[in-house]
């Protein structure tokens, strides 16, 4: 096969060829500082933002084209340059600069895909900023290099001319040359081996001036990371307490469910809209007068993916603790929760609370920091172990959402009645024997007894669920009363409000309970905790 040299070719149109890539580069850098110009908008009020957000005014795949042909045009200048051993250090530096830009645009691209179905992290965001504003500066340096060459090129430093004489264009420039298809394995070892002795050789010879480059890029790489993720995050763990703008926080525990106390789903369970919901429990205490928590600067991150807490759902899962709905934030910590609603495919990937503190000072100037909690959550979906304890023990829910709550009875009895009397006193001081008797309802399809209960449950202090505040409301919420008759078991659901007079002891309470039970061979109680079962054996 007989080609010809395009060396003449190059020369003979080295300022047009200068002219056209100035002109792709001008449109690519115009791309670049608009693509600059909404990140920096972004990391300070993304909402604004996006209420004019268009994919296709900054996703533009014919930029790409821009790129390809700058590189294109660069590669066939530099192999002039070098050809004529003339200076081609500008040509390098347009290569590696738009091959850098290249990647740019394409992690911008898709991040753009994605910004209109998500909220983007303030870090990312500014780290596209940063490195969209450098990449732009470079290629403004580039831009008036190329211009240069194009309008007023230096013929006596570079020995070029404007005509095909001082081009020093010779008959060498187009003689035709033979290229053989055949390929002599060692030789192309041995060339190889030659351009990387020669790279070393031509690193030796400058050795200041690249590794005065590489620190400069280390330096100027350090301290994009430093300003994006170092100064404006901190990382914790759950159960480490951290200081926010007004407050102190500790998330304590997270989980994972799709149901709630009574197994009712309150998300989908099926098809592709599967979900899943992720509670987090929370320490809180602020330090002014009247502070709230702002939760809509929480978010949940998985991923590039961000989830807003969902108040309806929080409302739903009282169990696990209570849901914070802009309660007044104390100087001692408060116990609440705050929920998420999920894909139920994310489920088994890592989650992060994201705090972001609009209000924080770094490096002395006003910036927004986030604080990412990792989280570990449980998930209350799958099927627990079953515990059991008896008569005057004590049985303890630490594999539970009650944590370390514990529960004992240390007797009861069972009448149909009781006569409770106690001390009746009045205004005057003057104090009187009194009775009241205790009956059972007769709501309901089957008979009923009153069970005394001399017990008691003491709660977790890390665990705040209004809703279960005594024994009485532990028992209707978790328990079933179960028993065995005629070698057939029966279990009921503590339903109706259990009866405790303010007037007797405060360790009894009274429960009604199938009258069947009080000759039952055998007697206990369940609770069942989510996805953990607690059986105490009465007898």
């Amino acid at each position: 096969m007989i080609l010809k040299k395009p060396y003449a070719t190059f020369i003979k149109y080295f300022k047009l060829l200068h002219g056209v890539m100035a002109v792709f580069i001008g449109l690519l850098l115009y791309r670049t500082f608009k693509i600059y110009g909404f990140f920096k908008a972004y990391s300070v009020d993304y909402r604004s933002v996006m209420s004019s957000f268009s994919v296709r005014e900054y996703a533009g795949y014919y930029t790409y084209f821009f790129i390809f042909v700058i590189i294109l045009l660069t590669v066939a200048l530099f192999s002039v340059m070098f050809y004529k051993k003339k200076p081609f250090t500008v040509y390098i530096y347009n290569i590696v600069l738009y091959i850098l830009v290249f990647v740019l645009y394409s992690f911008s691209f898709s991040t753009f895909e994605n910004v209109s179905r998500s909220i983007l992290d303030v870090r990312v965001a500014k780290a596209f900023r940063d490195i969209s504003f450098i990449l732009g500066s470079l290629q403004i340096v580039s831009f008036v290099l190329i211009i240069i060459r194009t309008t007023g090129f230096d013929i006596k430093k570079f020995d070029f001319g404007t005509d095909l004489q001082q081009l020093d264009i010779s008959e060498k420039d187009s003689e035709e040359i033979e290229l053989a298809l055949e390929f002599d394995r060692d030789k192309i070892i041995r060339k190889i081996k030659n351009f990387f002795r020669n790279i070393k050789y031509f690193y030796f010879e400058n050795k200041f001036i690249f590794n005065c480059v590489i620190l400069a890029s280390v330096v100027v790489i350090g301290l994009i990371v430093h300003f994006t993720v170092g100064a404006y995050r901190s990382d914790y763990s759950q159960g480490v307490s951290f200081d926010s703008s007004g407050f102190s926080m500790n998330v304590i525990d997270s989980y994972i469910l799709d149901s709630d106390l009574n197994g009712r789903k309150i998300v989908e369970t099926e098809g592709d809209y599967a979900g899943a919901v992720v509670a987090v429990r929370f320490h809180i205490k602020g330090y002014s007068v009247n502070q709230l928590l702002d939760v809509g600067l929480i978010t949940l991150r998985i991923g590039d993916l961000s989830y807003s807490h969902n108040y309806k759902l929080a409302n739903e899962i009282y169990d696990l603790g209570t849901p914070y709905y802009d309660q007044k934030l104390t100087s001692e910590y408060q116990t609440y929760i705050i929920a998420f609603e999920i894909s139920d495919t994310l489920a088994k990937r890592k989650m992060e609370l994201k705090i972001n503190d609009n209000t924080s000072f770094v490096h002395g100037k006003a910036a927004a920091k986030n604080s990412y909690v990792a989280l570990k959550p449980i998930d209350l979906r799958k099927e627990g172990k079953e515990y059991e304890g008896k008569l005057g023990s004590s049985i303890r829910f630490d594999d539970s959402i009650l944590g370390s709550a514990s529960f004992i009875v240390k007797s009861y009895e069972i009448k149909d009645n009781y006569k409770l009397t106690y001390k009746f006193c009045y205004g005057t001081g003057k104090c009187f024997d009194s009775y009241s008797y205790l009956t059972p309802t007769a709501t309901g399809s089957y008979l009923k007894s009153l069970m005394k209960i001399n017990g008691n449950i003491t709660f977790d202090q890390n665990v705040n669920i209004s809703s279960i505040s005594n024994l009485q409301l532990f028992l209707n919420k978790f328990g079933y009363i179960c028993y065995k008759k005629d070698d057939k078991l029966i279990k009921k659901k503590i339903e109706t409000s259990s009866i405790k007079s303010k007037n007797v002891n405060l360790s009894d309470y009274y429960i009604e309970i199938p009258r069947d039970a009080v000759d039952s061979s055998e007697l206990y109680f369940v609770f069942e905790i989510r996805n953990q079962t607690y059986k105490y054996t009465l007898k």
